[in-house]
């Protein structure tokens, strides 16, 4: 999802589809260099922080479970949950759903994201507020949103009016190998 959001896969994919050739408007960004936020850092979101390590990406993480001194600050840079919110190019969520972190990406936290932020969610549905995310989105602010996992399955809520989010079928942790 990261790659697809950057490289604005989806769009290019939608438009082919439409029977249109739109590609000066599919410009994407490259990761070596961005910023990337990871929430939770167990071993799925050390796992992401080793893949996206090979793209150069700066790295900020939050959990407040765990031992910073345990990370390497060459490697990633252990902050509060504000300051990761607001300085990430890109945000990835991999913590377990509960009172703590149900909505905790709200209008407050989402409208604190650079205008041109991206935000993935593959862990639980419900850390996102999805309705938040969608009047957000709505009013332009962050460049794109990449769900893979709902509060209600199937989805059928209103995200699926907005072009910049990348919306899948909780399909994550399905793969043959």
């Amino acid at each position: 999802m990261l790659i697809a959001l950057s490289r604005n896969v989806q769009l290019g994919h939608m438009s082919i589809k439409d029977g249109r050739w739109d590609r000066a408007k599919l410009v994407g960004n490259e990761l070596r260099g961005k910023i990337l936020g990871v929430v939770g850092l167990g071993r799925i979101g050390r796992e992401v922080i080793k893949r996206a390590r090979s793209f150069e990406m700066r790295i900020l993480g939050f959990d407040p479970y765990v031992n910073k001194e345990l990370f390497d600050e060459e490697v990633i840079k252990v902050v509060d949950l504000d300051t990761l919110s607001k300085e990430s190019d890109y945000i990835t969520l991999h913590v377990p759903l509960n009172k703590g972190t149900k909505d905790l990406f709200d209008t407050k936290r989402l409208s604190m994201m650079k205008s041109t932020a991206r935000i993935i969610n593959v862990a639980r549905g419900g850390i996102i507020n999805e309705q938040d995310l969608y009047e957000v989105m709505k009013t332009g602010h962050l460049g794109g949103s990449g769900i893979d996992v709902f509060e209600q399955e199937p989805y059928k809520g209103n995200l699926r009016k907005i072009e910049r989010c990348l919306l899948t079928a909780h399909m994550g942790s399905m793969s043959i190998d």
